[in-house]
């Protein structure tokens, strides 16, 4: 697997950004990865050998940077000998926060992130593949959001607490809306504004990521023990979701070039 650090961003940006990513990907020949469907919305950036994403049936080379909303299906990556990805992942609703473009208007496919936030990210983006190394690149992702919080005004409403908290897919949807002090027809809208799908979706997905992490740290145990331990009601519930969010069956599926966290 490629090499990977973690940084947090500064306090003041850590309910907006989680946290950043820098993968560098080093192997003799390209190598297809599958990514599974991660409870995430990011912005990604490529300053070296660009990686090419399955499209309908077909790898097509990807843009040096795009935004990813939330995902439902898997992705495919064609990824080249020796690129580098620099990665923000936002927190729940961080990217609608900061810039107030709901996420509900990207598609599941990649959105080129020039065309969406301007120039100031042209500017980012420049200074990314200038940088010397992952700390840099982090200093420069921490300007920028710094500078663009002295632009906007944002405040966390109840339902930013409630839809970021530990565990969420184990509420039942009419409890997050009463937390959120909002109705539930307003908590799905807002929360779809927010994350680009309706929170139940979110819940499986959020759900299915567990099993899948599980599986990943301990291949040993059996899909009937992982089953009980996330909280699906039967193995039938989890197979269902196994084949809509990898298009695929357990007993087929690759873990080891599987990008799963």
């Amino acid at each position: 697997m490629p090499d990977l650090l973690k940084k947090k961003p500064s306090p003041c940006l850590a309910e907006f950004v989680k946290e950043y990513w820098y993968v560098h990907w080093q192997k003799a020949s390209p190598v297809i990865l599958s990514n599974t469907p991660t409870p995430e919305e990011a912005i990604c950036f490529f300053p070296r050998n660009l990686p090419y994403s399955r499209i309908q049936g077909e790898f097509v080379k990807t843009t040096d940077t795009f935004i990813i909303r939330q995902s439902s299906t898997r992705i495919d990556m064609l990824t080249p000998n020796d690129y580098i990805l620099f990665k923000i992942i936002f927190q729940t609703g961080g990217f609608y926060r900061l810039f107030h473009i709901p996420m509900s208007l990207f598609t599941h496919e990649h959105t080129e992130t020039i065309s969406v936030l301007g120039n100031s990210v042209k500017t980012l983006k420049e200074q990314i593949a200038n940088a010397k190394d992952f700390e840099e690149m982090a200093d420069f992702a921490d300007q920028y959001f710094t500078n663009k919080l002295k632009t906007i005004k944002t405040y966390p409403l109840p339902i930013d607490v409630v839809i970021n908290q530990k565990g969420l897919y184990q509420y039942p949807l009419d409890k997050l809306a009463s937390d959120a002090c909002l109705s539930k027809r307003q908590f799905e809208r807002i929360f779809f504004e927010r994350t680009g799908v309706n929170p139940k979706l979110y819940q499986r997905i959020l759900k299915f990521n567990e099993a899948m992490k599980i599986k990943k740290r301990t291949p040993h145990l059996t899909w009937t023990d992982i089953t009980y331990r996330v909280g699906y009601y039967d193995q039938m519930h989890l197979l269902r979701d196994f084949k809509q969010f990898t298009n695929g069956v357990p007993t087929r599926f690759d873990f080891e070039n599987a990008i799963i966290y």
